[in-house]
């Protein structure tokens, strides 16, 4: 049974700007709650109770509001990253958090519907006895994701970061990409992992790259299709997307 999770809360959001110049991005609401309370919500179904949220500096908002977690029913402590070098770099900052346990990460800025689904996700990672689960959603433009490709069984036969269109192309799948939906389950091995990647696109650290050396040492990596509704609330488009599901559906 996983327990602990990793929330990525310290991303500027630039593409939101000028909104994001007076709170941060996970700060946003979507329907009546801000988004990394809807985030928390898909752990918390998923039986997770014990959640990190790493937080860039000027992040107080988020430390405010969320608090000790108690009155979300979950247990949330913090850690700062002082430099934003990447996703790789922001969840090695839970390293000493997690320990010797699988666990989960999820993106501050992610909206999935239903909750639910995160009991599927952990069940099938631990029957896949898998050293990580990247849970994919389809996407038409593969130039702000990371894009993954699997084989009839679900297996990861590689991933690649933020994509130009022409990197992209034997990447898709009947005219769609799958773009890893800001949720993943790992094995503490990555942390090692970490470690050893190097700068990659824009002079950051990715957590694909990452992923992509345990794949390169044969680690079992698989894709979890996800079949729900998910945003990222990125920018502006798909802010009101995902407002707009909500309001009409949330729960």
């Amino acid at each position: 049974m996983i327990k602990r999770a990793i929330v990525l809360a310290a991303g500027e959001g630039m593409r939101l700007r000028p909104l994001t110049l007076a709170i941060p991005k996970e700060m946003i609401r979507v329907g009546t709650k801000p988004v990394i309370e809807h985030a928390i919500n898909v752990l918390k179904a998923g039986g997770i109770g014990e959640i990190l949220v790493v937080v860039g500096r000027k992040k107080e908002a988020i430390m405010d509001y969320l608090g000790s977690g108690e009155r979300l029913g979950v247990d949330i402590s913090y850690k700062i990253q002082e430099e934003l070098k990447g996703t790789a770099h922001a969840v090695y900052q839970g390293k000493d958090f997690i320990g010797n346990e699988d666990f989960v990460v999820i993106y501050g800025d992610n909206y999935l519907k239903p909750y639910e689904v995160m009991k599927e996700i952990v069940k099938f990672h631990e029957e896949k006895r898998a050293d990580a689960t990247l849970v994919l959603h389809p996407v038409k433009d593969p130039r702000r994701f990371g894009i993954v490709k699997i084989d009839a069984n679900n297996k990861v036969l590689g991933i690649i970061e933020k994509p130009t269109l022409e990197e992209a192309q034997s990447y898709k799948m009947e005219n769609i990409y799958l773009s890893i939906a800001g949720l993943l389950v790992l094995k503490p091995v990555v942390f090692e992992y970490i470690e050893k990647t190097n700068l990659g696109k824009h002079n950051e650290i990715w957590l694909t790259d990452s992923i992509q050396l345990m794949k390169e040492d044969g680690a079992t990596i698989y894709g979890f299709l996800f079949k729900g509704a998910r945003y990222d609330i990125g920018t502006f488009g798909s802010l009101k997307e995902a407002d707009k599901l909500e309001q009409t559906k949330g729960q």
